[in-house]
């Protein structure tokens, strides 16, 4: 999932990622599954009716967080579909990838959000310079900027009984298209996304957030140039008409050298696929659960739980 022109030039570059010592791994967990009730222990639960309801909500989430991303508006997703900023769980938001993972909901914000934003911002600039049709101006945000689509697809969402928390994982392939300006004229290149999202989130104020994403790529082959003819021939006068190097090569966004402040290693390090590769599910599939405290955790990093 590129995040933004911060993270994209990083596509196609190596990054010497690995688990930590302290890594948890994969779960790989085959047991049959235990109900609801056995999980609770007595204990009070949910109704099968809020649980229903719940899983729509989340899945509803994921969605969102797709459409908003498709439309360059990242930051307003944030605002609106993450945890608050000033609530107690923004100090241990996530987005995270294989090879690192944002931390605290102000670094997301910055690095998801607001250079995304900017990024648009100068996009708009760029074009509206080269094709005085465009105007520089708010209603034609996104004019100029790379386009990334995703789905959602494959859910498997648990509740927990204490109704507090939840988590998914996700399929989620796609596809992006991203103009490159080389001297006022664009070039566009395009990538299939073969990704997976694991999530985890949480009710504040009675209404389901985005707590901890992170994704996992398989496959990130570069559109061939024929795909892209048609787009780049409507262009017109504003096309370079010079080939460039098809992006990919190289599964998400995996940074080579020093993390950016605020961004952390992750425990584990999903590997691309490769015929060398062992099969391996990852994020893990959730389970039923009670509370948060007797699962898995999203982040995928060294992280204290906070008390609800």
């Amino acid at each position: 999932m590129p995040l933004s022109r911060f993270l994209l030039s990083s596509v196609i570059a190596a990054f010497a990622a690995s688990a930590s010592a302290a890594s948890p791994g994969p779960r790989m967990d085959f047991e049959p599954l235990k109900s609801n009730a056995a999980v609770a222990k007595g204990r009070p639960s949910i109704s099968d009716g809020e649980r229903a309801a719940a899983t729509i909500a989340i899945q509803n989430l994921m969605s969102r967080h797709e459409f908003m991303h498709a439309a360059g508006r990242n930051l307003e997703e944030l605002d609106s579909f993450w945890v608050k900023r000033n609530g107690a769980f923004a100090a241990t938001a996530t987005f995270g990838s294989p090879a690192w993972v944002m931390y605290g909901l102000d670094i997301v914000r910055n690095a998801y959000g607001m250079k995304s934003a900017a990024d648009a911002k100068a996009g708009l600039e760029k074009m509206a310079a080269a094709d005085h049709s465009v105007q520089n101006a708010a209603a034609n945000y996104g004019a100029g900027a790379e386009w990334v689509m995703h789905t959602s697809t494959t859910p498997v969402i648990e509740i927990a009984g204490d109704g507090k928390s939840a988590q998914g994982a996700w399929y989620s392939p796609g596809v992006g298209v991203m103009p490159v300006w080389q001297d006022g004229k664009i070039h566009l290149q395009g990538m299939f996304f073969y990704e997976k999202y694991g999530g985890d989130f949480v009710k504040e104020d009675g209404v389901w957030k985005i707590w901890h994403l992170q994704m996992a790529y398989d496959f990130v082959p570069g559109l061939p140039e024929s795909m892209l003819t048609q787009l780049n021939e409507q262009l017109g006068s504003l096309a370079l008409r010079e080939p460039l190097k098809t992006l990919g090569g190289e599964a998400g966004e995996r940074m080579g050298g020093q993390l950016p402040p605020g961004f952390r290693k992750p425990l584990y390090a999903y590997p691309a696929y490769s015929p060398k590769r062992a099969a391996v599910i990852w994020p893990n599939l959730p389970r039923p659960y009670y509370t948060f405290a007797d699962t898995y955790n999203n982040c995928n990093c060294e992280q204290e739980k906070p008390k609800w």
